[in-house]
């Protein structure tokens, strides 16, 4: 057996409990969690990976990729009875009354907060989610960068859910001119 170094010790010690916590309920299998865990050390010691800035976030990533490619290689189990009587159930409550009427408020405050929103910003939310085209393309038609455009997206989509939130927190007669 070899003797595991004193460093990876040190790393596995400091972090398999947060990454082991993290990968129980993306999995919902402790053994799958258990393994994958023990597959993201073995990848920082294969990288010779040392303790640092930066650290944590990576091994995170790799656990969190590690477990959706595991999710992706499982095949779905079919559903029990009970698994069966909840979908129902959903399936029942989406159909009734209670659900639609809250999408549907959802829906009208989003519409209002993107019609605030300045031509230019509606464009490249159209571009890149209407029309699904790419970064790269938008870059290329917009002339501007590629982490540019991910970072304007981001805070137009953090803009329109906090003027949705703050439009649905409203009364009804407030839905004449967004804040943005």
């Amino acid at each position: 057996m070899t003797e595991v170094p004193e460093d990876l010790s040190e790393l596995v010690r400091a972090h398999w409990p947060e990454l082991y916590a993290m990968l129980v309920p993306l999995t919902s299998n402790a053994a799958t969690a258990e393994d994958l865990t023990q597959e993201v050390f073995l990848l920082a010691y294969r990288k010779q990976m040392r303790a640092g800035p930066g650290l944590r976030l990576w091994l995170r990533e790799v656990a969190r990729r590690l477990a959706m490619n595991e999710l992706r290689r499982k095949r779905p189990e079919p559903l029990g009875p009970d698994e069966l009587e909840r979908v129902i159930e959903a399936t029942v409550a989406i159909e009734s009354d209670q659900v639609v009427p809250a999408f549907e408020e959802q829906l009208a405050a989003l519409r209002v907060c993107l019609a605030g929103l300045s031509e230019d910003d509606r464009a490249l939310l159209a571009a890149r989610y209407e029309r699904d085209e790419g970064l790269a393309c938008v870059a290329v038609q917009t002339q501007q960068t590629i982490g540019y455009l991910k970072q304007r997206l981001f805070r137009l989509r953090r803009r329109l859910a906090a003027c949705v939130r703050q439009r649905l927190a409203a009364p009804e007669d407030s839905y004449a001119q967004p804040r943005l």
